[in-house]
């Protein structure tokens, strides 16, 4: 029999030396869910966090039962853009207990500790992906609780002729202030605006290969584009200028390193008001066939959002949020997750904001 008044409990944030252990602790926590294991490969984010130029260790919050840690909960600092104001927020990542250790407590306690954590340190709000029955009882919401958005996925030809005058390689640091340009171009106008600092670029987006790839595409004159594929999904795309033909010409390249990689089709994530490229990407292949995702990612069959209102989700599993302090601009007068997510739906906002993927 369990009992607590046995074990001497320690909530603080990460020391030196001690990510291996909770990577280890990850992997053992996430291996042992009934559904097999969460990771295809070994958990690597928080081993690697170093990378991201917005971590600190105590970033990574822990439970230590009697010296030994056995839950933990990884705090990814980042930065949206709400309409131009500038947003700091948690994005709450590999929540894991060990499985000798669970329904004691230690998560909610873990949880309350993060909240602590990310309200002392000025965040404006946190965002973390999981079961709306467990977190729900924490006082977390539904992103989308008051605009649901429902995302095409576009299946694109791979033709290796498609891209005539153009050459493509991966991104490298040199290649930071155009893809800045392009990706600020591109997703501000949708987002309000989505800024990446140049530092974020440089030590994250660039050398995660896990995240996927950035492939520059460049003609004579130099890039002209840019899209990120990982695996045979397109879920990044950019280019310098709208005109010239320029987006369907960043479209074939893709489509000509899929084929070079030996794929046959590879699925585009365009938003549901990216009129640009969808127009562009008729014009590049003609008809192509179009599906579409719920906000937790998974297909649908139906392209109603009311269709997809809590409680109404497949497998009960999303985005959620939840206030912590008032923030700048939209967000100023903003006291609880209530208005964050009217805020949010007000301005067709939502927790991509940020230099965070």
């Amino acid at each position: 029999m369990y009992d607590e008044r046995d074990v001497t409990i320690e909530i603080r944030g990460t020391r030196r030396g001690e990510r291996p252990a909770i990577c280890h602790l990850i992997d053992t926590a996430f291996d042992a869910e009934s559904y097999g294991p969460s990771l295809a490969e070994p958990c690597v984010s928080v081993g690697n966090s170093h990378l991201d130029p917005h971590d600190r260790l105590q970033n990574t919050r822990v439970l230590l039962a009697d010296e030994e840690i056995v839950s933990t909960v990884h705090v990814a600092e980042r930065v949206a853009y709400a309409i131009g104001a500038r947003v700091r927020f948690g994005f709450i990542a590999m929540v894991a207990t060990h499985p000798a250790h669970r329904r004691r407590g230690y998560m909610r306690r873990l949880m309350a500790d993060a909240e602590t954590y990310m309200r002392r340190r000025g965040f404006c709000y946190a965002v973390l992906f999981g079961r709306f029955g467990t977190y729900t009882s924490l006082d977390w919401r539904w992103c989308y609780e008051k605009r649901v958005t429902l995302v095409p996925i576009y299946t694109m030809p791979c033709c290796a002729e498609s891209a005539v005058g153009t050459t493509v390689r991966v991104a490298c640091e040199d290649n930071i202030a155009f893809l800045s340009q392009a990706y600020r171009s591109r997703y501000g106008t949708r987002f309000g605006p989505v800024v990446r600092s140049q530092e974020y670029w440089r030590r994250w987006s660039l050398r995660c290969a896990w995240n996927g790839t950035y492939v520059m595409v460049c003609d004579a004159a130099g890039p002209i584009g840019y899209f990120h594929v990982d695996g045979d999904s397109v879920d990044g795309i950019g280019w310098k200028t709208t005109v010239e033909g320029i987006p369907e010409r960043v479209l074939h390249a893709a489509s000509a390193h899929g084929a070079a990689t030996g794929a046959r089709t590879l699925s585009l994530w365009l938003g549901d008001a990216d009129e640009v490229a969808a127009r562009s990407l008729g014009r590049a292949f003609g008809s192509v066939p179009r599906a579409f995702t719920g906000p937790d990612g998974q297909p649908v069959c139906c392209r109603d959002p009311r269709a997809y209102l809590p409680g109404k989700t497949l497998d009960q599993v999303g985005y959620l949020v939840k206030f912590l302090n008032p923030g700048p601009g939209i967000l100023a007068n903003v006291a609880s997750t209530d208005a964050l997510l009217d805020a949010m739906a007000r301005h067709s906002w939502t927790y991509l904001d940020g230099d965070s993927m």
